[in-house]
This record gives structure tokens, sequence and C-alpha cells, in this order.
């Protein structure tokens, strides 16, 4: 659609002028009046009033004027994006990831594609795995960084495995082991990870056939390790959740049946994302493979 007539148009009513309006878009006075003029016969119908110096909206330009704007602000918007799918030096990119992997990696990854790509905006989203999902099935982010149960329909790209470990209050009596069973837990409180049934702790419980008596069920990690330094009960949670960076009285122990969470990222049509999406993976992948995984 040709919408030059109707920015044009716009920017006339917005000065008031049609002498100032052509100053600002670079064209000259009769120009601007012909597009105008053009505008309003294929409309069949006024749509400004030109009085001595003034110019205003006719009845029918008030009636019409919305819809114009709007196409105007379409337009605009589909050439913005056409841009960020024909090119990548520019645009925005819209990632939704579980906190654990943006707080302990995001900050140098991001810093690093920053310098090599300065004028890409990026907005990161974090929530549980569940969130994450509902995120990018709703089509709200380009992609997403998650553990993904296999009944979600999201293809994948594998990026890092990391051990799943038992988290228990200083001082607790199955601290005294080197390591745990996972049924050593079950006659414990046990603090469930806001991560949704269909990801690594109801996995286990499944495949393990556990028993866990479940006295909480929290939606952040953070919060989980706080209440088992306040002696609350234990969890299993991925290294990643508390490692370096949780100031919190507690230890943790590996598992003997030796479970382990591996991190995706998560895309719905790798033909349908944006080159900027794609060049952000492809640096993520290859940033990541520095990093050796968990066994």
């Amino acid at each position: 659609m040709d919408t030059v007539k109707y920015s044009i148009f716009l920017k006339v009513l917005e000065c008031r002028s049609f002498s100032k309006a052509a100053v600002e878009l670079g064209y000259t006075q009769s120009a601007v009046s012909h597009s105008v003029s053009s505008l309003e016969k294929s409309f069949g119908f006024k749509l400004l009033n030109r009085e001595s110096n003034d110019i205003s909206l006719t009845r029918a330009g008030i009636d019409v004027l919305p819809y114009i704007r709007n196409i105007v602000t379409a337009q605009n918007t589909l050439d913005f994006t056409l841009t960020s799918y024909r090119e990548f030096e520019s645009g925005t990119l819209c990632i939704a990831t579980i906190p654990s992997l943006a707080i302990q990696y995001f900050p140098d990854l991001l810093k690093e594609f920053n310098r090599l790509h300065p004028n890409i905006h990026i907005v990161v989203i974090d929530g549980n795995y569940e969130e994450v999902e509902e995120m990018l099935a709703g089509g709200r982010v380009d992609f997403g960084f998650s553990s993904v149960s296999t009944e979600l329909p999201f293809k994948t790209f594998p990026l890092l495995r990391e051990d799943l470990q038992a988290v228990l209050p200083c001082g607790h009596p199955l601290a005294e082991k080197e390591s745990l069973s996972l049924h050593d837990l079950e006659s414990e409180v046990f603090i469930m990870p806001g991560e949704g049934p269909n990801h690594q702790i109801g996995q286990l419980i499944r495949k393990y056939q556990l028993n866990l008596n479940i006295g909480y069920s929290v939606s952040d990690d953070n919060l989980t390790v706080s209440m088992i330094s306040r002696n609350l009960g234990v969890s299993i949670l991925p290294k990643m959740s508390f490692e370096n960076y949780l100031n919190m009285p507690f230890v943790s122990r590996n598992l003997e049946e030796k479970p382990c969470r591996e991190l995706k990222i998560i895309y719905n049509d790798l033909g349908s994302i944006s080159p900027i999406s794609r060049a952000f993976i492809t640096f993520v992948q290859n940033y990541f493979r520095r990093f050796p995984a968990d066994s």
C-alpha cells in the first residue's frame, strides 16, 4: 500500500501549513498541495478546510483521520519489521529465559554480543519453565531458554547440561553423607521448586517412583534456598540455581542416580524467525561451547 499521501496529509495537519509541511518533508509546496488534493479526489470529498492561512479538518476529515493514522502507523511498524528480517545490524530481540541461566551467564554473554552488534536492542524476560513456554507459545518472545518436556511441540537446540543436587540445611543429618540417594529424601519435608510437573522433579518422581513429602511449593529458586537455609525442608535443584552467587547457609550433595537437566534454546519455527534471532542463537551456541557439560 502506498501510504506516502497519507503521511503528507498528516504532516500538513500537524504543521497547519502546506509550506511548513513541505519544508519538513523536503518537498516543494506545490507537490504537497497536489498530494493532498489527489488524496481528496480519490476519497471523493474534502479533508481540509483551507481558509486564508488556517488549516482545519472538515467533518469528513475528522471521521477518517483515525483510520489514516492507523494505516500510517501500521505501515511504519511493518517497514521496521521487514528491515529487521532483511538485516540484523539493528532491531529488537525479545528473549524469555529461566532466571538461573540469566543470572549466571547473561551479563557476560550479552556484553560480548553487544560489542559485536551494538545497535540491536535486547529485551530479556525471566520466568519459570512453564512461563517461558507460555511466552513462546503466545508469541510474546522470539525464542526462549528452558528445559523442555518432551510433550511440548517446540523445536530445540541443545545448550548445556548440568547436575541436579540435593540441597539441605546446614547441620542436617543427611549432610554427613558424601552423596545421597533420591529415596533418602522421602522422609524429609520437601520443598517443590516451581517448575511444573513436566520437568525435572516431576520426571524424577515418576521415573524412580518417589514418595516425597511435599510440604511447600514455591515459584522461585532463591526462595527455595532461603527456606532451606532456615531449616524448613530440603529440595533438589540444579547447581546453577545456587552456585557462586547465593550467600546463604546451606549445603549441597551429589545424588547417586546422577540426575541432570538439559537446557535448550526453544523456538517455534526456525524458518519464521528473524535474522537477528538466528544470529543470536548461533552466537549463543558458540559461546556455550566454551563450557564443558556436567556428567
